[in-house]
């Protein structure tokens, strides 16, 4: 993956009891990406594609950090024998905003219909030992406190798909010139 490795410099803002600062979403796919890789099992493939030019996000890094590390375990967990978990970022134009949308994709066993409806749910799981069904729900808090979503896409059998949308830090005018991604 290409990234700059040096943060900018950002000021963190305590915004209720939230912090937000401006991140990278490059450095923080690309910490993450080296942390999973010292402890990753040889059984699972790991692709990360994200453009050089996505834009920063307003969110707390640790924060966007630790949904990320949920959304890839979740999808090795999904995966006993093995398999590919893909991790693209792009930009999305929805409307008037600028949107930084992080697909985590997985070749896994994949959810029923009725277990994506629940996913989010505290405490629900799936899973048959150890502490389950908590992870998607920080994701989706983390969304939700900074103006962002998360959707899942799965088929039984198939694989799943995260979507994580946060808003970009950037305006949309100026983005539409690259001719991006339009909703």
């Amino acid at each position: 993956m290409e990234a700059e490795m040096s943060n900018p410099e950002t000021k963190p803002e305590l915004v209720g009891e939230h912090l937000r600062e401006q991140v990278s979403a490059n450095i923080c796919l690309a910490e993450v990406e080296t942390l999973i890789r010292c402890v990753w099992e040889p059984k699972i493939h790991l692709e990360v594609r994200v453009g050089a030019d996505l834009p920063a996000v307003q969110c707390d890094r640790l924060g966007l950090q630790d949904a990320l590390l949920n959304l890839v375990f979740n999808a090795r967990d999904a995966m006993p024998d093995g398999g590919l978990i893909s991790i693209e970022g792009e930009t999305v134009v929805e409307g008037a905003n600028v949107l930084v949308e992080l697909r985590i994709e997985d070749s896994g066993i994949g959810m029923t219909q009725e277990t994506v409806l629940r996913a989010f749910e505290p405490f629900f799981t799936t899973k048959d030992k150890g502490l389950g069904g908590v992870g998607l729900t920080t994701v989706k808090h983390l969304a939700e406190q900074h103006g962002g979503s998360v959707d899942i896409e799965s088929t039984l059998g198939s694989g799943t798909t995260v979507i994580l949308r946060l808003p970009a830090m950037q305006d949309r005018q100026e983005y539409l010139p690259a001719k991006r991604r339009v909703r």
